[in-house]
């Protein structure tokens, strides 16, 4: 087939630019879309998801275990000396943190919601080095943290809240004196 020819029967062809990729093309396309096209972006992607994972998968089981009041519930709250209803208060915040990192937009409220996820575990971690508890019982909590921190670090730029707390007071400082 000449040059010619073939340039005549890919323009004859029906089908819009869009569709005439390979289907693994726009599937690598998608993955980029999304994941970045560097190692580098792809790997912060990838910590990303496996760390939040991580957070997320623990903040929906021990928000159940808090509301549920399971036995390992009332045993460590009974060793740190604190109220059950204090467990109703934690499984509650979890599952709000949890749909608030899970949902679309919101910003400023997934900064919160780390940061609610992020005082859960070191108080955990802290609770239980002030009654004396040995190392194991303190470094989950502690790792849970680092996760938290880690997510919401590599968290991508269009969930980052677009004008954190010191750029939102001086706005509101300056309607202020602007009345």
């Amino acid at each position: 087939m000449s040059a010619v020819h073939a340039a005549t029967a890919v323009s004859e062809n029906p089908a819009p630019a869009a569709y005439a990729v390979r289907p693994a093309s726009r599937i690598g396309a998608l993955i980029n879309s999304v994941a970045g096209d560097t190692p580098v972006e792809r790997a912060k992607f990838a910590a990303f998801i496996g760390t939040t994972g991580i957070v997320l998968t623990e903040s929906v089981v021990g928000s159940y275990w808090d509301l549920a009041r399971t036995p390992y519930v009332r045993d460590t709250f009974d060793e740190l000396h604190y109220p059950m209803y204090f467990a109703t208060i934690l499984g509650t915040a979890k599952l709000l943190a949890v749909g608030a990192v899970v949902a679309p937009g919101l910003p400023r409220l997934k900064e919160w919601a780390y940061a609610g996820l992020v005082f859960v575990y070191a108080g955990a971690a802290a609770s239980h080095v002030a009654v004396g508890d040995p190392v194991p019982r303190w470094v989950g909590p502690l790792v849970f943290t680092a996760f938290t921190l880690t997510s919401w670090a590599l968290r991508a730029p269009g969930q980052r809240d677009p004008q954190p707390l010191p750029g939102a007071l001086r706005t509101l400082l300056r309607s202020r004196t602007a009345h």
